[in-house]
């Protein structure tokens, strides 16, 4: 690792956490995830849930697979979340019909609702986590933060 780099990282001899980027990124996320879920509650959802829920109302009729790819999940975790949706009533499935292998997913007229209580509801934390942000630090942040990921997708 080069040495502009070297105080971000914990081999650095003057390393603080707090200088860390991904201190802070986990940080970020560990408290968002608590305050959904704490919204959620009253829905009987949690994060795991809403974030297939939120995938199937961007791409209708979704596989499995794509969806475990757009959640960043297991396939085996993103299964048994698609079928407890489907107990609770707000997804459907079916067999793909070019390929019977592929089990496809789409939003029930329950889960259609279910999207816009939860809309509802993260808009209040997303805005309160911007708070004090002007839109152009949000789109920086967003464009860094894509940047990383694909450096790390690599």
């Amino acid at each position: 690792m080069t040495k502009k780099y070297a105080r971000f990282l914990p081999t650095a001899d003057s390393f603080k956490l707090e200088d860390f980027p991904y201190y802070w990124v986990s940080q970020v996320n560990a408290q968002y995830v608590q305050n959904i879920d704490n919204v959620l509650k009253k829905y009987g959802l949690d994060n795991s849930r809403r974030r297939i829920l939120i995938a199937l109302d961007v791409k209708p009729h979704a596989s499995v697979s794509e969806l475990s790819d757009m959640v960043i999940s297991k396939m085996s975790t993103t299964t048994k979340i698609v079928y407890r949706l489907k107990d609770e009533g707000y997804i459907e499935t079916y067999s793909c019909n070019e390929d019977g292998r592929i089990t496809r997913v789409y939003l029930t007229d329950k889960g259609k609702e279910m999207i816009t209580k939860i809309n509802d509801l993260t808009s209040v934390i997303l805005e309160q986590s911007f708070d004090g942000l002007t839109p152009l630090q949000i789109e920086k942040t967003m464009e860094i933060l894509k940047h990383m990921f694909k450096n790390l997708a690599r």
